[in-house]
């Protein structure tokens, strides 16, 4: 947002989107001189989806790095000669 509000020429009526045009900010200047600004989610689509790819890479994050955990606790037992090569988690 703050990004938004102070790149590029500020002079009359500024109108931008960001985010892949989920999020928006205006600034109209009025006949008396003051300026209304306004701001806030313009298509709450691509944030959704943000979240969505977000969320599952973090999923697939979690579960490779159990995966590589327990490989290592089998690699490790198998090392040391142990028969118990069940997984700590």
């Amino acid at each position: 947002m703050l990004w938004l509000m102070f790149v590029g020429d500020n002079s009359g009526d500024v109108h931008r989107t960001g985010l892949f045009g989920s999020v928006k900010f205006e600034a109209i200047e009025q006949p008396s001189g003051t300026v209304d600004v306004s701001l806030g989610i313009a298509d709450p689509v691509p944030l959704l989806v943000l979240f969505a790819a977000f969320t599952v890479w973090v999923a697939a994050s979690l579960v490779l790095a159990r995966a590589l955990r327990a490989r290592r606790h089998r690699l490790l037992a198998e090392q040391h000669g142990h028969d118990d090569v069940t997984s700590p988690v």
